[in-house]
């Protein structure tokens, strides 16, 4: 404070003192408020930007306390140096200096006000905040509970469910199972059937199956003669007739004739040449003759000529050529005479099916 003890210029320095003490003071001031405002700044939300402005403000005050503080030792300076070189105006310039001390106090006092108001505000928005943040946690535990309560009557759902779908998958099993051998039991026929020589449903199905074979001859047949012709129409002969390339069951050889002749008899014999080159195989033989028109249907043509003979699962035969040759022939004159054999077979081998692709 001025003294009137003291001469002009110790007032002045001890003023000067003061005022770089009040300075350095007011500079670790600013310093606090450039911290509290560090602390202030962040990504927050709702209120937290209204004080980020509000701090905003405060540090563009800050800045203009810093401008006036250094507008002020401007002043000073200035002061000082009048006062170095006689200049007038030194009392003026020291009733300014106090004024503008007595503004700074006031400003200061009012900054403190301001200050203590926004940590004030800081304060109530994080007792909110942590209020906030309670009220969630317990939210969050009651949906984690929640959430645990329905995944545990899932659970017991879901093994009720398994369990249920085992025990119906396991019914229709035992009940798959009871069928397949009840269709078994058809298919196959009972050990009895068995015994007794009663015809299985699967050997009654197999038995329906089997290859078709068609031969003709025309004219008058003569003994030793292979007269059938297979496929384009060229006859056979001895090693040469019908190749059947599996090994395979005869199951039936039928005989048919057209002759005008008015009682022909026939016998013809059906051998198989292995085509591996072994001893042929005598196949049986069969006769063909005359069999009279029924009565009232004489008009229908001239009498025809048939025999048959049936050969179920008898020794299977190897892959072969099947000749049929004449053994005898009696009383057939007639040039136009027709002929006709159908020879019908099975399989005895498993026939692959290949898919093979065409070059």
């Amino acid at each position: 404070m001025f003294s009137s003890s003291l001469s002009l210029r110790q007032n002045i320095k001890e003023i000067d003192t003061d005022l770089s003490q009040y300075k350095t003071s007011n500079d670790l001031r600013v310093d606090d408020l450039e911290s509290f405002k560090a602390g202030l700044e962040g990504s927050g939300d709702g209120s937290i930007q209204d004080l980020q402005d509000k701090h905003d403000a405060q540090a563009l005050l800050i800045g203009t306390l810093e401008s006036n503080a250094n507008a002020l030792q401007d002043r000073i300076n200035t002061f000082n140096a009048g006062l170095e070189d006689g200049s007038d105006g030194v009392l003026s310039t020291i009733e300014q200096i106090e004024l503008n001390r007595t503004g700074l106090a006031s400003e200061i006092t009012d900054r403190g006000t301001e200050i203590t108001r926004v940590e004030g505000l800081v304060s109530t928005e994080a007792s909110a905040r942590a209020g906030a943040d309670t009220a969630l946690g317990s939210r969050i535990d009651g949906e984690v509970t929640n959430r645990g309560l329905a995944i545990h009557a899932e659970a017991e759902l879901r093994v009720a469910g398994d369990a249920a779908e085992a025990e119906a998958r396991t019914n229709a099993i035992a009940n798959e199972v009871v069928n397949r051998n009840n269709a078994i039991a058809v298919e196959t026929g009972s050990r009895q059937q068995a015994i007794t020589g009663e015809t299985t449903a699967r050997e009654t199905a197999i038995d329906k199956l089997g290859f078709m074979t068609i031969a003709e001859a025309e004219g008058v047949l003569t003994v030793g003669s292979t007269p059938f012709s297979f496929g384009m129409g060229n006859q056979s002969e001895a090693g040469y007739g019908l190749f059947i390339p599996f090994s395979f069951f005869v199951l039936k050889v039928a005989f048919v004739g057209v002759s005008s002749d008015p009682d022909p008899v026939c016998q013809f014999k059906i051998t198989n040449y292995p085509e591996d080159g072994t001893t042929p195989v005598f196949l049986g033989t069969y006769y063909l003759e005359k069999t009279r028109p029924v009565e009232g249907q004489e008009e229908l043509g001239p009498p025809r000529y048939y025999t048959s003979n049936v050969t179920i699962r008898g020794p299977a035969i190897k892959a072969g050529n099947v000749v049929v040759e004449v053994v005898s022939a009696n009383r057939m004159t007639d040039d136009n005479a027709k002929f006709r054999m159908s020879i019908v077979y099975t399989s005895n081998d498993v026939l692959p099916f290949q898919v093979v692709d065409n070059v």
